[in-house]
């Protein structure tokens, strides 16, 4: 089921990315096409064939995973911040691209280096499954999960806001979508960061809110065939 999930939240985010490169081309919403990019190539590497195989080209020290974790901080930054632009939300905007989110940001970049320094991570295991004894692994984790949940949190409430709305059907669908999907991330952020956490449960929710919030964008980019704004 997980490997299912993994599959086809990839060939979701290639697609989306496929869609965006001719607005990139013409300079409209480079930014999402970036944010597209980056997640599809993160939600390869954690396909364990992909990543084991590229991993293992690098010297197997995982140094893929910290790209891949470094990676869904811009996608989450990036993609946070255009729907609190989108959804007219000042108050997301400003915890996204303020000093307590760029703190976020920064504290949970420099944890991910630092944490990946100090722990023993010799031999290439996706999601480091294999060295979670060690506390500095687990700490590793925690800052993995500690920007995404803000940032999704932050995303939330715009789109939950949007869903309930007097917008188009077709809009009301689109955020109710994003929202779902951002919903699953904090929650499989705030598992991780638990004291309990279930593997299987957190791959769910994972690959589950990547395909809701892809779904909601091409829901929007449908709405806007059909009745053009700016979003």
């Amino acid at each position: 089921m997980t490997a299912i999930l993994q599959w086809m939240a990839l060939a979701v985010c290639v697609a989306c990315t496929l869609w965006r490169l001719p607005a990139m081309f013409q300079g409209r919403n480079r930014g999402l096409f970036w944010a597209f990019a980056l997640v599809s190539l993160s939600v390869a590497l954690s396909i364990p064939a992909i990543y084991l195989s590229v991993d293992g080209a690098l010297g197997g020290v995982n140094f893929v995973n910290v790209f891949l974790r470094l990676s869904l901080f811009v996608v989450f930054f990036l993609l946070a911040s255009k729907v609190a632009t989108a959804y007219d939300s000042p108050l997301a905007r400003r915890l996204i691209r303020g000093p307590v989110g760029l703190t976020l940001l920064l504290v949970s970049s420099a944890g991910i280096c630092i944490t990946y320094l100090i722990s023993d991570l010799d031999g290439s295991s996706a999601g480091l499954r294999g060295f979670f004894n060690q506390p500095s692994v687990q700490s590793y984790a925690w800052f993995g999960r500690l920007y995404p949940a803000f940032a999704a949190l932050c995303a939330v409430l715009p789109t939950w806001r949007a869903a309930f709305s007097r917008r188009p059907p077709l809009y009301r669908a689109a955020a109710m979508s994003m929202s779902i999907g951002f919903l699953m991330a904090c929650a499989a952020s705030l598992i991780q960061m638990s004291a309990w956490h279930n593997s299987l449960l957190l791959d769910l929710l994972s690959f589950s809110s990547i395909l809701f919030v892809a779904t909601g964008l091409a829901l929007v980019w449908l709405a806007f065939l059909r009745r053009p704004v700016t979003v």
